[in-house]
């Protein structure tokens, strides 16, 4: 059992204990900085790092039973979506990067869900409908099994049976609730009334509510998961390949798909079942940049993931280890930063089956030095105006669609605190999985939506469809516009990282807006002050950060938070009123109150050891051996 594992061979955090001690500050910090009481979490031979500690422990259990980096991140998939689903469920949607070392190279499997064909602007709006974040109005295709499955076919070694057992025993046995999760079926009763599936879903067959510690189980969704396993029995015979593909297939094409499909259509809600049939989890090379002798990747440009790139790219015109971490020119320089790619993002980035972003130029080394000379290092800017990338650019060189060009003010329609900052605050969040093997192979995935909060369950298939939709705009001037057969701009933004061509790391974490700005300064504490948290990983992810507002929000209804910025309250006040004096508008919250939990594994180039860490701010889980 996984929780033997546990016992006997992992080194943990605890979330009572992981504020009580101190660790060294990085150079130039304050020594009130506080990195958590955990050890070290490093092995020789492998290391995973996830959102839960279940979640954790089967991809744990995968390696030590001979499964590679991509059976276990599979396997942590399917039980995350069984046991997180106040983050993710089976019905939202995993993006994922592979570094497979026989390959050499970075592959991207976007499993990302499109709207229906029966989906238009026109669709909505003669409606008088909304993508407000609850129903089926919102609902994408739920792409998060055809990427594990494509993963796991192209990549794995093992059978969907043999990575599915432990989410399956979950489900249909039951597992332990997690209080996050018993808070947010609180919160979503009212919801529920309106979808009596839900009700049977997640409430005891009296009515009451599963309490903390109390054992819940998912018979239908055990159900779905076992018909796929015996779809993949019936070929057998003709191997490993097609009996994955026979499991995935009897999901989007098979009886399962028509219970689902016959369900949205009772429910009056434009899908059909070509619009699963014909899905498919898009294989594609992925973007990067070099820092440092780093090289950074991320997916594309119908993700949020090239904006971290950007970023690296100005700030690589910048000395931040001689600025002193999180000094005041160390943060206004990364804040700063990052609101020109979230301009450039909020302008220019879509499904690219759709449009032609400029992604050259806005990923070239060039553009960035020119963008690096738009920051004042005594002023914060307060306009939010997208760049101008074409003349870098080979074969982009004009752009219908709106671009950023704003200046912030003080009456700006801006984003509900509450609903962007700690982790325990938001409503809908995510979850990330991280897995190096033996070999150096490389798993990272984000998975999200499907969520306990605004997902319907689909009949008694167990399925809650994702609400992704919400992330498209109802605008025919936008890019990331709602189109039939579209994928959103999604938020969800895997990494991975290798140095001088070798494998290094896998980094993502939570947070839908903010998770770019985590992976930074998570990425930015190990590689720029290595010497003050090695080897202990926890420490750098502990360590406190910051985060603008000025953005549009990725989610339904895109608002904006300009020329806000919040500080975790570790940084010191003086560096506090510095900021203020060049013009932000900062906020102070809680210890670890910036929404996000960096989990993340890594290669020690020194030694060739596995790290893995995660951080103090929600209950992610690092374990290696």
């Amino acid at each position: 059992m996984c929780v033997l594992v546990l016992g006997v061979m992992v080194a943990s955090q605890g979330a009572a204990a992981r504020q009580t001690a101190r660790t060294p500050a990085a150079p130039g910090a304050p020594a009130s900085i506080v990195g958590g009481s955990r050890p070290p979490v490093i092995g020789s031979t492998a290391g995973v790092s996830a959102g839960h500690p279940l979640t954790s422990a089967a991809a744990f259990e995968i390696l030590l039973k001979g499964g590679n980096a991509f059976d276990a991140g599979v396997a942590s998939i399917l039980v995350g979506g069984v046991v997180e689903q106040d983050l993710f469920s089976l019905g939202g949607e995993s993006l994922v990067l592979v570094y497979p070392v026989s390959e050499q190279k970075v592959t991207s499997i976007v499993g990302q869900g499109w709207a229906p064909k029966g989906a238009s602007i026109d669709y909505y709006t003669s409606r008088g409908k909304t993508l407000e974040g609850e129903g089926l109005d919102p609902a994408v295709v739920p792409g998060s099994l055809h990427a594990a499955l494509t993963v796991l076919e192209k990549w794995g070694t093992m059978s969907f049976e043999q990575v599915a057992a432990r989410a399956i025993d979950y489900a249909e046995r039951g597992f332990p609730m997690r209080p996050r999760t018993a808070d947010t079926i609180t919160r979503n009763l009212k919801f529920f009334e309106r979808w009596p599936d839900n009700q049977k879903f997640w409430l005891k067959p009296d009515g009451s509510m599963y309490k903390p510690g109390e054992t819940i189980k998912m018979p239908t969704l055990a159900v779905t998961l076992k018909l796929m396993v015996e779809a993949e029995r019936k070929v057998r015979k003709k191997g490993r390949v097609a009996g994955i593909v026979a499991a995935r297939d009897r999901f989007y094409k098979g009886d399962i798909a028509d219970r689902m499909v016959a369900f949205l259509k009772a429910h009056d809600a434009p899908f059909d079942k070509s619009d699963f049939a014909e899905f498919f989890a898009s294989v594609e090379p992925p973007v990067s940049t070099s820092y440092h002798g780093y090289t950074v990747y991320k997916q594309g440009f119908v993700s949020q993931g090239p904006s971290l790139l950007e970023t690296l790219n100005i700030l690589e015109n910048f000395d931040l280890k001689a600025m002193g971490h999180n000094s005041p020119d160390y943060i206004h320089t990364i804040i700063e930063a990052m609101k020109l790619s979230y301009a450039d993002r909020d302008s220019y980035y879509g499904d690219q089956a759709f449009v032609h972003t400029p992604g050259e130029g806005l990923l070239s080394k060039a553009y960035a030095a020119e963008r690096a000379l738009e920051i004042d290092p005594k002023h914060a800017s307060r306009s939010f105006v997208a760049g101008d990338p074409f003349r870098f650019d080979s074969k982009v060189k004009d752009w219908p669609f709106w671009r950023a060009h704003e200046v912030a003010s003080e009456t700006s329609r801006t984003l509900p605190m509450e609903t962007l900052l700690a982790s325990a605050g938001i409503p809908k969040d995510t979850t990330h999985m991280s897995v190096i093997d033996k070999d150096g192979n490389m798993f990272d995935t984000t998975s999200s939506g499907g969520w306990i909060t605004g997902a319907v369950i689909l009949g008694d298939t167990g399925i809650g469809m994702s609400i992704r939709g919400e992330q498209f705009w109802l605008d025919p001037n936008r890019a990331a516009q709602l189109r039939p057969r579209s994928r959103p701009r999604y938020t969800l933004t895997p990494s991975l990282v290798l140095k001088d061509g070798r494998p290094f790391m896998a980094i993502g974490t939570p947070g839908g807006d903010n998770q770019e700005q985590t992976i930074l300064q998570a990425f930015l504490d190990v590689v720029e002050f290595w010497d003050s948290w090695y080897p202990n990983l926890h420490t750098a992810f502990a360590w406190p950060r910051v985060q603008t507002m000025l953005f549009y929000g990725s989610v339904w209804p895109h608002d904006a938070g300009f020329n806000r910025m919040n500080v975790e309250a570790p940084i010191p006040q003086p560096v506090v009123d510095d900021l203020k004096t060049r013009g932000h508008q900062v906020e102070t919250l809680r210890q670890y109150g910036v929404s996000g939990c960096a989990t993340a594994v890594m290669i020690d180039p020194a030694t060739g050891n596995r790290f893995a860490g995660a951080d103090a701010r929600r209950d992610c889980y690092a374990m290696a051996y």
